[in-house]
């Protein structure tokens, strides 16, 4: 499998497959396809593993994209302007993501779902399941506007807003905090929880949050239809 990443701000990626070779990607996020790649449902991890994709807001269904005719290829992107990074991930190697920043993985990796704390039911409103991919191979992870990455070498903590969370390395430790002041987060418009983040691993962050960009587009939009109607 050869990929490209094309684009800037809004990116996309080309993925070459041979015969053999097949990767398995998130519904509704195809933008072309040769005529010899074959696209067929997949129920990635079973029955119980897609009920699982289901709660946490993504698709319960996954396409899986093959070769039927020598060299092919299939572009895929996100359905919000970002950026996309592949994560190469060795053997046992795991990366956690959000519902929505994965975009597609080598067939090869491992799709499984993880139940965190109770307290990350907060995760940015994720819910309490959240991805799980083991290596080896490549996983594509989509991210809105720009990619913010952190290498943790466990010398020290890292906190984020829960909500600017693409995915992180299977190895960190973390846990969703409350901030320090309250009367800051009720009054200053920081959230009341921050995923606290420890040990030896890579953290990669949305530089906007998905879901405050959606809120704050339905909002505009609503007060944009009561002006016009007006």
């Amino acid at each position: 499998m050869e990929y490209e990443v094309l684009g800037s701000s809004m990116q996309a990626v080309s993925i070459s497959l041979s015969p053999g070779e097949k990767i398995y990607a998130d519904s509704g996020k195809l933008v072309s396809k040769s005529q010899g790649i074959t696209m067929t449902p997949r129920l990635v991890g079973g029955i119980v593993n897609a009920l699982e994709r289901k709660v946490t807001g993504a698709t319960a269904m996954l396409t899986e994209f093959s070769s039927s005719e020598g060299i092919c290829s299939v572009s895929l992107a996100g359905i919000m302007p970002g950026k996309i990074r592949a994560i190469k991930l060795a053997e046992g190697e795991s990366f956690i993501s959000e519902d929505y920043a994965f975009l597609a993985a080598e067939d090869s990796v491992k799709f499984t779902v993880q139940a965190v704390g109770l307290g990350a039911a907060f995760f940015g409103g994720a819910g309490l399941i959240l991805q799980k991919f083991v290596g080896p191979g490549t996983v594509f992870m989509h991210v809105v506007g720009d990619i913010i990455e952190y290498d943790l070498d466990g010398s020290g903590s890292l906190e984020v807003d829960p909500g600017h969370i693409a995915g992180f390395s299977g190895g960190l430790s973390y846990r969703i905090t409350l901030v320090d002041n309250i009367r800051t987060a009720m009054f200053g418009g920081v959230g009341v929880f921050l995923a606290k983040f420890t040990g030896t691993g890579k953290v990669i962050l949305h530089s906007v949050s998905r879901r405050k960009l959606s809120s704050d587009i339905y909002t505009q939009g609503l007060e944009q239809t009561k002006k016009t109607t007006q």
